[in-house]
């Protein structure tokens, strides 16, 4: 279906056969589609994801669960305890589990915002290789919109005790690994953006 409304790139190197944490960018409501899309079926993707925007639109939750799989996350709780035994069972069975570590999303092409330390201490305790992509096009989306997905090479985190140090540095390397691999972003030439409500759809 997406395919149909936008034309979907898949760039950068093949993710590896899992388990891995897939760490993106996000731009906009299809982020998440768009991964689903390009990704190979299997191993399946799981997203991590704010337990109450998803629930605040039923067809959203139920495609992705009907392509791939929901960690919800209850945001309110400082340690969903939970959602991290359900993120770290996705990983032990082999599965892909995806986030965007910025917490929230950016609409605005080429922004990036700092990463929560999240990310790098579930790397720690899961030990399992991260990695990096990047999302172009998803912030403004209208038909016919080129939406590309750039994957980077992963990376192992460290072996030893998990220390906040640790976590901090490890988390400020992931971010460094997606910038890397941003496009820079240039304006498409003008054109009439036909359907452009598709931008705000959710």
């Amino acid at each position: 279906m997406l395919g149909r409304l936008f034309r979907l790139r898949l760039g950068g190197v093949s993710p590896p056969p899992g388990p891995y944490l897939l760490i993106a960018n996000h731009q906009g409501w299809a982020d998440a589609f768009v991964l689903i899309a390009l990704l190979p079926a299997e191993p399946r993707v799981h997203f991590m994801a704010d337990r109450d925007a998803v629930r605040s639109h039923w067809w959203k939750r139920a495609t992705i669960r009907l392509l791939g799989g929901l960690v919800l996350v209850d945001r309110a709780r400082p340690s969903d305890r939970s959602a991290i035994r359900a993120s770290l069972r996705v990983l032990a069975d082999r599965g892909v589990l995806a986030l965007f570590p910025e917490g929230r999303v950016s609409r605005r092409e080429a922004d990036l915002g700092p990463f929560e330390r999240g990310t790098g201490w579930l790397a720690y305790r899961a030990q399992v290789p991260v990695v990096p992509a990047w999302l172009r096009g998803t912030a403004e989306l209208y038909l016919g919109r080129e939406i590309t997905l750039t994957i980077g090479p992963p990376r192992r985190p460290p072996d030893g005790p998990v220390t906040r140090a640790g976590i901090d540095a490890f988390t400020g390397l992931l971010e460094a690994d997606v910038a890397a691999i941003a496009t820079p972003w240039v304006e498409p030439a003008a054109t009439r953006k036909r359907w452009h409500w598709l931008t705000d759809i959710l």
